[in-house]
C-alpha cells in the first residue's frame, strides 16, 4: 500500500499540467480573459503590541476604522500609527 492517497492523484496531474503551461507561457483556453494582477500595497514591517484601553475608546476607534474602510481610507494599523505619532509629538519634550 502506498503512502500517497490515490484519491488525490488528480491534484498532482493538475499541478504538472499547470507547471507545463507556465513553462510554455500558454493556457488551456487562450481565448479566455486573463486576470490582471493589481499592484500590491507594500506595508511596512509591523509587530503586534499589547496595550490596555477602555472599552469606549476601543469601540470609537473601531467605528473610525470601519468608516475609513467604507471610503477606502486608512487601514487600522495606519490609523493606530498616526494616533501614536500624535501622542509622541504632544508629549515629547
Amino acid at each position: 500500500m502506498s503512502n500517497k492517497d490515490d484519491r488525490l492523484s488528480w491534484m498532482d496531474e493538475e499541478e504538472k499540467r499547470s507547471d507545463d503551461n507556465l513553462e510554455k507561457g500558454t493556457t488551456e483556453n487562450n481565448k479566455a480573459p486573463l486576470m490582471k494582477r493589481s499592484k500590491k500595497r507594500i506595508a511596512p514591517d509591523r509587530k503586534t503590541r499589547g496595550i490596555f484601553v477602555q472599552e469606549k475608546q476601543w469601540n470609537d476607534f473601531e467605528d473610525l476604522v470601519l468608516a475609513q474602510k467604507k471610503i477606502g481610507g486608512k487601514t487600522k494599523p495606519e490609523l493606530a500609527e498616526e494616533a501614536l505619532e500624535l501622542i509622541i509629538k504632544k508629549y515629547t519634550v
